[in-house]
Order: structure tokens, then C-alpha cells, then sequence
């Protein structure tokens, strides 16, 4: 390993990072990817369109599975050598409990080597954490272009030891280093880094994925690596950038932020070099509560070579995604090789507040204007649950990702994929799904709670108006979470027509928040409206912390006739009625508290049309799809009267307006 004594001087150095940049912009032109113009998004259609295929790909491997070595592999990143050999790190995370799989605990950090972009992997090797029971993660490698020295900055911290409920609380969280000079073959002995955690903070961490070295400007050969961290006692968070000046050897804490946990914040930060010398930063927005919003993306500018952040962070339009991290990657700048400039943003590109539920999609978006704006076109990498990403560049010019994946969750196994230019731009296609508006009238400036429409529904009609079909297979709608759509311990009302001709399966209408469980944050708090044409009823249920309350009717209405359905709560009472008819009525348990008549879950949620929240993920042969149109489907926060319920059958828009949260009037799709 060289010291500093032994390193080259400046100028060589620069011209040493340049010709390599020089050099892998060749193998970038020596692959068949001609010169592309930047995409414009697909234009909003009338229909949505199913999923999209999956990019084809040059390599597919899994270098990392769960209960091969450790109980399940996570928090993936991914860098490519000076010389072309592909380093995937990972954390491994042995098992504790029944539910494995902790952020806390016996963790250490992996790695596999591959010497042939990415087709084969060598043995696994553990790089940090193997011969202790510390919790080590958010691996974060960077390349030196001139000396070839990779550095691994890692956070790590002692926890709890209690195998039953891990914690990290009372056990601070601290940086370190190791280094190899061999392209990941050996690694140098662990280095702490106090002077990365600045006085005050709390919680520390690196990455997690890739870092960059600077190719521009006064800062040209600079290493940056970001992290993110807490202060003020865990009242106050932000981000943060790593710097090394002399390849890796020594690092100083750039570029901070600070804001309130209360707001959003970042986390988790991924960064890429501008073509005017900055770092662009990108980060998971980590509000308290991800219904606060519908970006899940923050970002900012890093000025002085990532020295200090321009402004503070803020919302990123048009990249939807779920709480996950993402990776940026700089795949092409005219500066450097004659292309259009482009950057890649890998990530979740389903919109939901859902860390487990809503990791699906993955994805890889571009932006042609140093990530002023985004495309919402993009390439769907994998259909399936996928949870944190990281992109490199391959020798020959193609893109390599590694992402986790499984099979109901999003993590366990950590995979890797390489396709062309080519591939990619062939395969672009419109990511953010379609919206069908909510209509109910609101305050200048409140979003109204409009729900996205996935699989194939498209627009039907009722009475001459708009209404929404759904084919059964996989049609449905969903209401991101907004606190309006919270019912909480109140009385509320929902309305809706509906037609159908189904004579198997179950048909739901409507199903707020989670399945019924034990779990009162993610399943048990519920309701539900649904037909059941194989047990000829319609059914409502509402499920709290104490048990689930369900109401029928004797038929399921599949006379392919339109029927308006009324469910309502009541203090105890829930009722259900079709057609301006009798109601049939339950009571639910009264409990020890109003919290325990509470049907939103304290956490995110979503409200399915159409489908059940557990969708596509059901029991093999259950059919949960709506078949059929709906239409008018509404929610107010107050249990109607007769009258009142009867006046929305009819069509009024003027029915207890204050209490109204969504009225969905199928007119649009845009």
C-alpha cells in the first residue's frame, strides 16, 4: 500500500484519473450502443396498461443467497475495478430469531468477486465482522482511478445481544476503513474513523452503496462517499458527504445537513458528479410518516467538491418510488465521451408508503439535465418485490445492478443483472401508472386523494357517465395513504355502485388498510366490502386491535344490473344495506377504550378498489379480483342517514360536504 510520501504528485495524478475516465469512455463506445436522443415520457392514455417487460439481459445471477451462508444477505453495493473485476458487497446477517434477517445484530460485511462481468461469482469472502458479534453494515466502496485502491468505509456498532428483541440503543454507532490494493483479493486491517461523526451526533452510517471520485474542477480526483445521521438526542437527522483527497488513504467530513424528525429528512444518500464539477445528491425522504407524501425522493447540490450542500433538500417530482434506497450512476457526459449527457437512478418505481408491501417494480429512470428533472419513461428491471439497489459500470459499457429480492418480501437474496444501452432503450416504457381523479371539492392547494390505477381498468360507463371495468385478472386501484383517509375510531360511511355476473370467487369493492392478523400496525385493522358470488352474499367486515365484526347480505347482486351499496359505522353498530334496502346490522365489541374501535393502522396504509391489499401475492387458485364495474365510490367520516345515503344513490353532490374524504366519479383517466 503507498503512503503518502510514495503517492504521485497532483499533476500526475489528474492526468492518470483522466486517461482512465478517457479510457473507460472507449470500452463505453467499443459496445454497440449507438448515440441516443433523450426520450420524452409516453404520453398519459385513457387505458393503463399492464406491466412491462423486463429489459433483456446480458447476465443474471444471484451472487448472494439467503440460508446459503447467512440467514439472508442485504443492503447491497457494487463497484467495477480499475481492471475490470466486479466487487458485490453485501451484509450478512445471521439469524437470531424465527424472523431473521435484523438491521441490528451478529452482522458482517461480504463480498463476491467476478471476473467476468458478473456471470460467475468467486467464493464469498467476509471482508469486516467474522471473527465478532458486532452489528456491521451500510458497506459503501469507492475506486481510486489512479492508484486502483478500493475503500470500504462501513458503519458499526455493538448492540443488545438479546436474540429475542435486538436493539442498538445505548451503543453508538462509529465509521471505519479498510482498503485493498489487489481488487478486493486481500483487505487491510480495520481503521476507525472518529473524525467522520461530528460532535453531537447519535446514529452514523456510510452509504449505502457506491461512492464516486470528482473528474472535473479544483476538486478533480476527490473521493465522496455519503452517510446520513442523527443528532440533538434523536430529535434531528440529515446527510452528509465523506471526502478523501489522497485516494482513500485519509477522510474529513464534507458537505451536512440538519433538519427536524418531525418534516422530512434525508437518509441514505446516493450521489453522482455534474458535468460542472458538483455533486448532484439524491436521498430517501425519511418523514415520521411516509403518507406525508407522495415523493419519496429529496434532493439537493453539493458545491466546493461536495465541501457544503447548496440548499437544503427538497421534494424530487415525477420519480416515483416506495421508502427504499436507491443508486445514481453517470452513464454517459459530452464532456467525456461525446454522448448526450444522461444519468440513471435505480429504485422501486411503484408509488406506495410501504417498505414491505410497496418495494416492487424496480427500475431504471434517466435524466438529461444533471437530475433537474426525471423521466417517468424508464426500464423495468424486475416486476418483482425488490428492495435496495446499486448500479456500476461495466468495462464493455454495459450497466450492472445488484438488487434484493424474494419471494413475498422484498429482501433476502441479493441479485445482479448487466444488459446494454441498447437493451435498456428498447425496453423504456412509462413507469408511473395512471390516475383517476378524486372529485370531491377542496381547499385551494389540497391534493386531492386521486387513486392510481393499475393492470388493464379502463374507463365504462353507467347512465351515460363514467364508470371503471375490471377484467378479474389484474385490474385494480389503489388510494395512497393520506391522513384524510384515515377513519380511525370514528363513524364513517362508504358508497358505491357496482355490477358484476360472477359466479365464483370473492369480488371485493372496497378494502381499506390491512388482512386480518394479530398485527394492529400492518393487519388487523381493516374493513371491507365485498361480493362473495360462490356463497351467494355480500359481505362487510371491519377488524380492530381486538377482533374482527362482519355484517351480509343474502345475495352477491351478480345479475350484471347495478346495485348501490351503504356501509356505515356507528358508534358499535355497522350496517350494510343495497339499494335504499333494510340494513343488516352487527355490533362490534365494545373493548376498554374509543382506541380499540381504531381501524386505521398507525403506520402507512393503502385502500384497494377492486382487489385485497395482499394482492398479487394471494394463495395459488384464490381469485380476489373485482369483476365487473364500479363506479361513485365515496367515503365520508360521519355515519349517513337514511336520507342522506339515499340522496348520494341519487346523485347529489351537496351530501355532508365537510365530512366527504373521496369521491371517485370514474370520469377520467390521466
Amino acid at each position: 500500500m503507498l503512503s503518502l510520501s510514495e503517492r504521485r504528485p497532483p499533476g500526475a495524478r489528474r492526468f492518470a484519473l483522466s486517461a482512465w475516465l478517457c479510457a473507460l469512455s472507449l470500452a463505453v463506445l467499443a459496445a454497440v450502443v449507438p448515440a441516443v436522443t433523450p426520450p420524452s415520457s409516453a404520453a398519459a392514455s385513457t387505458t393503463a396498461t399492464t406491466a412491462a417487460p423486463e429489459v433483456a439481459r446480458q447476465v443474471s445471477t444471484v451472487p448472494f443467497k439467503a440460508r446459503e451462508n447467512y440467514y439472508c444477505t442485504r443492503i447491497p453495493a457494487v463497484v467495477t475495478s480499475r481492471t475490470g473485476v466486479l466487487l458485490a458487497f453485501a451484509e450478512g446477517r445471521i439469524r437470531l430469531d424465527p424472523t431473521g434477517c435484523h438491521d441490528v445484530g451478529d452482522n458482517d460485511i461480504v463480498l463476491k468477486r467476478s471476473l467476468d462481468g458478473g456471470a460467475t461469482w468467486q467464493p464469498l469472502q467476509i471482508v469486516v465482522g467474522g471473527s465478532d458479534e458486532l452489528a456491521h453494515g451500510n458497506p459503501a466502496p469507492v475506486v481510486d482511478a489512479v492508484t486502483g485502491r478500493i475503500t470500504l468505509l462501513y458503519s458499526s456498532s455493538d448492540w443488545n445481544h438479546d436474540p429475542a428483541k435486538p436493539s442498538r440503543t445505548g451503543h453508538p454507532r462509529t465509521v471505519h476503513a479498510v482498503h485493498s490494493m489487489d481488487g478486493g483479493v486481500t483487505w487491510s486491517a480495520s481503521v476507525p474513523q472518529p473524525q467522520l461523526k461530528a460532535a453531537g451526533w447519535g446514529w452514523v452510517s456510510t452509504g449505502p452503496g457506491h461512492g464516486i471520485q470528482l473528474g472535473r474542477g479544483p476538486h478533480h480526483g476527490r473521493l465522496v462517499v455519503p452517510g446520513d445521521h442523527t443528532a440533538g438526542g434523536d430529535t434531528t437527522a440529515g446527510g452528509q458527504l465523506y471526502v478523501s483527497d489522497d485516494g482513500g488513504l485519509t477522510w474529513s467530513l464534507g458537505a451536512t445537513s440538519e433538519a427536524s424528525k418531525t418534516g422530512a429528512y434525508p437518509a441514505e444518500l446516493t450521489v453522482a458528479e455534474t458535468t460542472d464539477g458538483n455533486v448532484y445528491v439524491n436521498a430517501r425522504n425519511s418523514a415520521p410518516t411516509h403518507c406525508r407524501t407522495n415523493e419519496h425522493r429529496l434532493e439537493t447540490v453539493g458545491t466546493d467538491g461536495g465541501g457544503a450542500f447548496a440548499a437544503p433538500f427538497t421534494q424530487v417530482a415525477d420519480l416515483d418510488t416506495s421508502p427504499v434506497f436507491g443508486s445514481l450512476l453517470r452513464l454517459h457526459a459530452v464532456d467525456q465521451d461525446g454522448k448526450p449527457d444522461r444519468l440513471l437512478y435505480s429504485g422501486a418505481s411503484r408509488l406506495g408508503p410501504s417498505a414491505l408491501e410497496d418495494r416492487r417494480e424496480l427500475a431504471v429512470r434517466s435524466s438529461y439535465d444533471e437530475g433537474r428533472t426525471w423521466k417517468t419513461a424508464g426500464t423495468l428491471v424486475s416486476a418483482a418485490r425488490t428492495g435496495y439497489s446499486d448500479l456500476t459500470l461495466l468495462p464493455n459499457g454495459s450497466v450492472g445492478i445488484v438488487y434484493e429480492t424474494a419471494g413475498n418480501i422484498p429482501h433476502g437474496n441479493v441479485a445482479f443483472a448487466a444488459f446494454t444501452e441498447q437493451a435498456m432503450n428498447d425496453s423504456e416504457t412509462e413507469l408511473r401508472r395512471p390516475r383517476t381523479s378524486d372529485t370531491h371539492e377542496r381547499a385551494v392547494g389540497e391534493a386531492g386523494n386521486h387513486a392510481v390505477v393499475h393492470g388493464g381498468a379502463r374507463l365504462g360507463t353507467r347512465s351515460g357517465g363514467g364508470a371503471m371495468d375490471f377484467d378479474g385478472q389484474d385490474d385494480y386501484l389503489r388510494l395512497v395513504c393520506s391522513p384524510t383517509l384515515r377513519v380511525d375510531d370514528g363513524d364513517f360511511t362508504v358508497t358505491a355502485w357496482f355490477k358484476h355476473a360472477a359466479t365464483t370467487g370473492t369480488l371485493p369493492i372496497i378494502w381499506a388498510y390491512g388482512m386480518p392478523g394479530t398485527d394492529p400496525l400492518k393487519k388487523g385493522r381493516h374493513f371491507s366490502v365485498r361480493a362473495e358470488p360462490g356463497g351467494n352474499v355480500l359481505r362487510a367486515t371491519v377488524g380492530t386491535d381486538i377482533g374482527s365484526t362482519e355484517v351480509t347480505l343474502p345475495s352477491s347482486y351478480g345479475d350484471d344490473a347495478w346495485h348501490h351499496v351503504v356501509f356505515k359505522r356507528q358508534g358499535l353498530t355497522i350496517g350494510l344495506a343495497v339499494d335504499g334496502g333494510p340494513a343488516a346490522t352487527a355490533t362490534m365489541p365494545a373493548g376498554a377504550s374509543a382506541a380499540d374501535r381504531n381501524l386505521t393502522p398507525a403506520g402507512e396504509f393503502n385502500i384497494h378498489i377492486g382487489a385485497r391489499p395482499d394482492f398479487p401475492n394471494q394463495p395459488a387458485g384464490v381469485s380476489q379480483l373485482f369483476r365487473g364495474t364500479l363506479d361513485d365510490v365515496r367515503l365520508f367520516r360521519t355515519a349517513l342517514t337514511e336520507d342522506e345515503a339515499a340522496a348520494v344513490k341519487n346523485g347529489s353532490l351537496d351530501v355532508a360536504k365537510d365530512e366527504e374524504e373521496l369521491r371517485l366519479g370514474f370520469s377520467t383517466i390521466w
